[in-house]
């Protein structure tokens, strides 16, 4: 079984530390720091949330990608109004059937075949 580190240190203590070829002391390993009470028990801050602020990459590319979503429906619906409005075409309203996207194909009349004439062939 492999120990982990803090129970080699436990057992064996911390090795010397040593920078720039001098040694390092370690210190107390007790800590002082104190902390505020009233703090601790408070709710989390939440003043970015109600500004619709970004607070990583990841929402800001949403947030981007939120906003390129509104923004080419708006330019649709300008693009419908002005063709509707100033060059003058009517909306077309409802389900629109695939046949009036597609150019129909021509009607194949059956034509009688022209009459065969023969030509005289010269020989060698």
């Amino acid at each position: 079984m492999t120990s982990t580190l803090t129970k080699w240190y436990e057992e064996h203590g911390r090795h010397e530390i040593f920078a720039g070829g001098k040694k390092v002391g370690m210190g107390d390993a007790q800590h002082t720091l104190l902390l505020n009470q009233e703090h601790v028990m408070a709710s989390a801050n939440d003043t970015l949330d109600k500004l619709g602020i970004a607070k990583n990459a990841r929402e800001e590319k949403l947030k981007a990608r939120d906003a390129k979503i509104k923004q080419d429906g708006e330019n649709a619906k300008m693009a419908r109004l002005y063709r509707e409005h100033v060059l003058g075409e009517k909306p077309k309203e409802g389900f629109i059937p695939l046949d009036t996207l597609i150019a129909p194909a021509p009607k194949l009349v059956s034509q009688p075949a022209p009459a065969k004439s023969e030509e005289p062939v010269m020989g060698d």
